[in-house]
C-alpha cells in the first residue's frame, strides 16, 4: 500500500494542476473579450444630389401606333401573257416611271401592227371619199359635216379607237412604277403566266410615314393641329419628331378619339413598324427632380433633402410626370423650394437625419 506520504504528495499535484487549468480558461474570455471591445469605424452613407430649381416640366402624353407609307399602291398586270423579265427585287428603291417587268408582247406587237395598217388604209379610203366630195388631194381644211361624212364612209373613227386600244394594250405589257418607292411582295417567276387576279407587288413611298394612334376623350384638349410628336419605335430603331396633322372629329365606341401624325423616315422605318408616340406639352415654373429622387416611405412619396451632412425626410405631391422626372411640391406640412440640395442616389434605405456624405 501506498504510504500517507506519497498519497498526499499526489493529492496536492492535482490541486495544483486542476488550479493551472482553471486559471487558464478564465483568461481567455478576457482575451477575447478586448477583441470585441475594439469599436470600428462607422460607414457612412454615400449619395448624389442635386440643386432643386424651378423650371419647364414637360408634360407628357403616350400613345402607341403603326407606321404606314405616305403613298402605298399594289400594281397588277391588266392584259394577260407569260412573264418576259423582272427587273427588280423585293426591297428595291425605284424611280418613277421605271420598268419593274415585262410580258412577252409578241401577239401585242402584231396587234398594233394590224392597228396600223388598218388606219393608214382608212386615211386612204377618207381622202377618197372627200375627193368624191369636190376636194382635191392638196386641200387640209374641210368642212366639219364632209368630213364627218368621210369618216364614216371610211371607217376612220373605228380605226382610230382600234390604233389606240392596240397601242394601250401594248404599253400595258410593262409594269411601270407610278410613283418612286421600295417594291415589296413580288411571288411570281419569269416565264409564269401573268396572274391578273392578284397584284404583281406592292409599291410603297417610304420616305414619309403617317401613324395612326388614338388618345382618351380626356387628353385631346391637350392636344392641337401642327403639334410636335416624338416618335419611338419599339424595334430600337432611330428616334424621330413630326407633327399631327389629322385629328378625327368623333369619339369611336371606346372612348377614344384618333389621331394622324405625319413623319420623314430617318433611313430604318418600314411599313407597319409599332412606334410609341409622345406628346410633351411644356408647363412653366415647377419643381423639378428625377424619378429617382423620390421613395415610398409609409406609402406616401417623400424625397431627401440635403443639409450639412444630414438628410431630411420630406413628403411630397407629383403633379405630373414623364418618362425621365416628376413636377413636385411639398406636402401639407412639408417644406420644399427651389435652392434645395435632393439627394437622388443611393436613398432606398435611408431614415430621417441619416448622415450622408455627396460623392458628386
Amino acid at each position: 500500500m501506498l504510504s500517507y506520504r506519497i498519497i498526499s504528495q499526489i493529492f496536492q499535484a492535482t490541486i495544483l494542476f486542476l488550479i493551472l487549468y482553471l486559471s487558464s480558461c478564465t483568461n481567455k474570455p478576457d482575451a477575447l473579450a478586448g477583441v470585441n471591445k475594439e469599436i470600428l469605424p462607422e460607414e457612412k452613407n454615400t449619395v448624389e444630389v442635386v440643386t432643386l430649381a424651378e423650371k419647364d416640366f414637360l408634360k407628357e402624353i403616350v400613345s402607341n401606333g403603326k407606321l404606314s407609307a405616305s403613298q402605298q399602291a399594289e400594281l397588277y398586270f391588266e392584259v394577260s401573257g407569260p412573264i418576259a423579265s423582272i427587273n427588280v427585287q423585293n426591297g428595291n428603291t425605284i424611280n418613277e416611271n421605271d420598268v419593274i417587268a415585262r410580258l412577252n408582247n409578241e401577239t401585242y406587237r402584231l396587234n398594233m401592227k394590224k392597228a396600223d395598217l388598218t388606219m393608214e388604209q382608212a386615211k386612204i379610203d377618207k381622202l377618197d371619199a372627200l375627193i368624191g366630195m369636190g376636194y382635191s388631194t392638196t386641200d387640209t381644211v374641210y368642212s366639219a359635216e364632209h368630213e364627218a361624212i368621210a369618216d364614216i364612209r371610211s371607217g376612220y373613227n373605228q380605226a382610230q379607237v382600234t390604233f389606240e386600244e392596240a397601242r394601250l394594250q401594248l404599253a400595258k405589257t410593262e409594269l411601270k412604277a407610278p410613283f418612286s418607292g421600295k417594291v415589296s411582295g413580288i411571288k411570281q417567276k419569269p416565264f409564269e403566266q401573268a396572274n391578273m387576279s392578284e397584284p404583281f407587288c406592292t409599291l410603297i413611298n417610304d420616305r414619309r410615314f403617317y401613324i395612326d394612334f388614338p388618345l382618351l376623350e380626356t387628353e385631346i384638349s391637350k392636344v392641337k393641329l401642327g403639334q410636335d410628336v416624338t416618335i419611338s419605335p419599339i424595334s430600337g430603331a432611330t428616334n424621330t419628331t413630326g407633327k399631327i396633322c389629322e385629328i378625327d372629329p368623333k369619339i369611336d365606341e371606346n372612348g377614344l378619339i384618333w389621331l394622324k401624325a405625319e413623319v420623314d423616315n430617318p433611313g430604318q422605318y418600314l411599313q407597319g413598324m409599332n412606334v410609341k408616340v409622345s406628346i410633351k406639352q411644356a408647363i412653366s415654373d415647377q419643381l423639378v427632380v428625377p424619378k429617382e429622387a423620390v421613395v415610398l416611405r409609409q406609402n406616401r412619396e417623400v424625397l431627401f433633402r440635403y443639409t450639412q451632412g444630414i438628410a431630411y425626410w420630406t413628403y411630397i405631391k407629383v403633379l405630373n410626370e414623364n418618362e425621365h422626372e416628376y413636377a413636385v411640391a411639398a406636402a401639407e406640412g412639408a417644406t420644399l423650394s427651389a435652392g434645395d440640395t435632393v439627394i437622388v442616389s443611393n436613398n432606398l434605405n435611408l431614415a430621417h437625419e441619416s448622415e450622408v456624405e455627396i460623392t458628386n
